[in-house]
């Protein structure tokens, strides 16, 4: 595999801290990536969530991100972008520009969306990864902030979170899985509470299985 790929998360632009604005400090990380991100010509970017620190930001933190979104795909036009919500981002607003940033070659994915016959739709959360020559090398798992009731159904009766986030991950993996095609990889970016990281060790564990197998 060919790909090179930069990940981040837990911007929270847009945060005051203890009293103190941090945009000083944002601008100077995001500049840093954004020259990151051409030094190394890099294939895709993963934010991994919490792009901002509150549901409903300011006018001014949203103008930072999409200016962020503007300079790095001026910088590096193949760079491809893929964002997932976090528990602080609101699901709906951070895709709400989605129609404009596909522009920027940018895919956003904050809701979980589900088919006409009430199943999660699997194939929304996961996104084709490209080399620089446009040859797809791998699969994104894009999965946002599971809430209640995101995750797909059980039919135990005393059902649990952790149980339906294990449930989430083993079926999308298994959907990317027989989806991808021989020598193409499966990245997994979730943004989650792993307590111990036992909520997500199997995945996790398959996950790097099957990229040190191709």
């Amino acid at each position: 595999m060919s790909l090179n790929i930069i990940h981040t998360a837990d911007w929270h632009l847009g945060q005051t801290f203890f009293g103190y604005d941090r945009e000083e400090e944002h601008d100077a990380f995001l500049n840093w990536l954004v020259d990151t991100l051409a030094m190394q010509q890099t294939d895709v970017l993963l934010i991994a969530g919490d792009v901002f620190d509150v549901a409903n930001p300011s006018a001014a933190a949203q103008r930072r991100f999409f200016h962020f979104l503007k300079e790095a795909n001026r910088r590096n036009p193949h760079l491809q972008i893929v964002v997932i919500a976090g528990n602080h981002d609101s699901a709906a607003r951070l895709e709400s520009p989605v129609p404009l940033l596909e522009e920027l070659n940018t895919s956003i994915v904050g809701i979980i969306r589900r088919t006409e016959t009430g199943e999660i739709d699997f194939n929304s959360l996961v996104i084709p990864l490209y080399n620089k020559e446009k040859k797809r090398e791998a699969w994104c798992l894009a999965v946002p902030y599971l809430r209640q009731g995101d995750y797909p159904a059980s039919e135990e009766t005393h059902d649990t979170y952790i149980a339906g986030i294990n449930r989430m991950y083993h079926q999308l993996y298994d959907y990317a899985d027989a989806r991808r095609q021989p020598g193409e990889a499966l990245v997994a970016m979730g943004h989650l509470h792993a307590t111990g990281a036992e909520s997500v060790s199997y995945t996790h564990l398959r996950a790097h299985e099957t990229l040190r197998h191709l």
